[in-house]
C-alpha cells in the first residue's frame, strides 16, 4: 500500500475558510478555527497546505507560555527572538504585519488552559491584521465561545468543521492507496466501522490488500470487509484479557509483599 495525502472535502472546504478570512473586508476581524475529532486528519490537512502555501505554521505544545508561543513563531519567521518578551511580542507583530501570510496554529487546545495564551494571539492579530486560524479538538467550538472577546473576532466563514470519510471518499482513496476498487456498499460498511479515522482506515486497507494479493482479487467486497472487522475484535479482546492478567499479577504482587 502506497499512502499518500488524499484531499478530501475537508482539505477544499478548509481552503475557502482560509481564503474568507485572507479577503475579507479590511474592517473585519480574521481569527478562524478549524476543529473536529482526532483521527479526521486535521493536522496532515493543515500541513500540507503549509507546504502548498506561503502561511505560516507552528504546533502548540502542553507547556508552553506565552514567551514560547512567541519563540515558536519567531522560528517559523526565521528571525532571531529578542530576549524580552514584551521586545519579542512586537517583533513578531511588526513582522506578521509586514508580510501579510497567515499564521496557522495546530494543537491550539493547549493554549486554552489559560486565558493569557488567547489574550496573547487576540492581541498579536488586532496589531499585525493578519488572519490566525486555531486547530483543535472537537470541543474547541465550544470552549472558544467562553472567551467573548476572542469569540467575538472569529470571522463565520473561517469556521471550519471537520467531517468522517464519506463513502465516496472512502472509494477513492482506496484506489489511491492501494489500486483497488470497493463496492459501495463495502465503502459504507469501512466508514461505518471506522468512523473515518484515518489510522484505522490506513490498517484497514493495509489488510484488505494483502487479502485481495492472497486471493487475486481486484475489488475489496463486503465478506472481505467484514473479516477484518472480526479480526480486529479477536485482537481488541486479547489485549483487554492481557491487561486484565497484567492488573492481577501486579495486585498479587502487592499482596505477596
Amino acid at each position: 500500500m502506497k499512502k499518500t495525502f488524499f484531499v478530501t472535502n475537508n482539505y477544499h472546504r478548509m481552503v475557502e475558510g482560509i481564503e474568507a478570512l485572507k479577503n475579507r473586508e479590511p474592517s473585519l476581524h480574521g481569527l478562524g478555527l478549524i476543529y473536529g475529532r482526532w483521527g479526521w486528519g486535521k493536522s496532515e490537512t493543515v500541513e500540507y497546505y503549509y507546504g502548498q502555501s506561503n502561511a505560516y505554521y507552528v504546533r502548540a505544545a502542553r507547556l508552553w507560555t506565552p514567551r514560547d508561543l512567541l519563540e515558536a513563531v519567531c522560528d517559523e519567521l526565521q528571525i532571531l527572538p529578542e530576549y524580552r518578551t514584551v521586545s519579542r511580542f512586537n517583533q513578531v507583530c511588526k513582522e506578521l504585519r509586514r508580510r501579510k501570510e497567515p499564521l496557522i496554529i495546530d494543537e491550539a487546545d493547549y493554549l486554552f488552559k489559560r486565558d493569557i495564551h488567547l489574550d496573547v494571539i487576540r492581541d498579536i492579530h488586532d496589531i499585525s491584521r493578519v488572519p490566525i486560524v486555531l486547530v483543535g479538538m472537537e470541543q474547541a467550538l465550544a470552549k472558544l465561545e467562553r472567551y467573548g472577546q476572542f469569540w467575538s473576532r472569529i470571522l463565520p466563514a473561517g469556521i471550519v468543521e471537520f467531517k468522517p470519510l464519506s463513502p465516496p471518499e472512502m472509494t477513492l482513496v482506496t484506489r489511491e492507496w492501494t489500486g483497488l476498487d470497493m463496492e459501495p456498499e463495502s465503502a459504507e460498511e469501512l466508514c461505518r466501522m471506522t468512523e473515518g479515522d484515518f489510522r484505522l482506515v490506513a490498517g484497514c486497507l493495509e489488510e484488505l490488500e494483502k487479502a485481495c494479493r492472497v486471493n487475486k482479487k481486484t475489488a475489496i467486497n463486503l465478506p472481505m470487509i467484514k473479516a477484518v472487522k472480526r479480526k480486529i475484535i479477536a485482537r481488541k479482546k486479547v489485549i483487554t484479557s492481557q491487561r486484565k492478567d497484567h492488573v492481577k499479577q501486579i495486585y498479587s504482587v502487592g499482596r505477596g509483599k
